[in-house]
């Protein structure tokens, strides 16, 4: 999973569930801790979606304290728009959003993280990963 010149560096590896997998580096001048997700879509329920952010709260919470650099990288299934929200989202989305914005957004504020990719324009084939069968956009 890491490249070989690193291996030496890993601190901590947790594969929490299908869905998040964890691996803390000790590194100069501080630690890296980087989170893979892959989050429900919007057609599960809100309630699963929650249990996801609360788990990664708590790896933050363990893991991501003190002198370290947070990464976390994935799929979250959520549309957050081409509307700057505060210092958390960019510009650059797709135009429509949908509901699962806001639990982003709301975790993105609990926990001091930006949404990075929505700060840099990309070509609009390049702003999303699956289209739904009937989707003309």
């Amino acid at each position: 999973m890491v490249h070989k010149t690193i291996v030496r560096s890993v601190v901590k590896k947790i594969v929490h569930n299908d869905r998040i997998i964890t691996i803390k580096l000790q590194a100069e001048p501080i630690n890296i801790l980087m989170m893979q997700v892959y989050m429900s879509t919007s057609e599960h329920e809100d309630d699963e979606v929650e249990e996801l952010y609360d788990i990664i709260e708590e790896i933050l919470e363990e893991d991501g304290k003190g002198d370290t650099n947070t990464i976390i990288m994935g799929d979250w299934n959520s549309v957050v728009g081409d509307e700057s929200y505060r210092n958390i989202v960019g510009p650059h989305d797709l135009g429509r959003k949908n509901h699962i914005r806001q639990m982003l957004i709301n975790f993105c504020e609990r926990n001091g993280l930006i949404v990075t990719n929505t700060w840099f324009r990309k070509p609009k084939r390049r702003l999303y990963t699956l289209k739904a069968p009937g989707d003309r956009s």
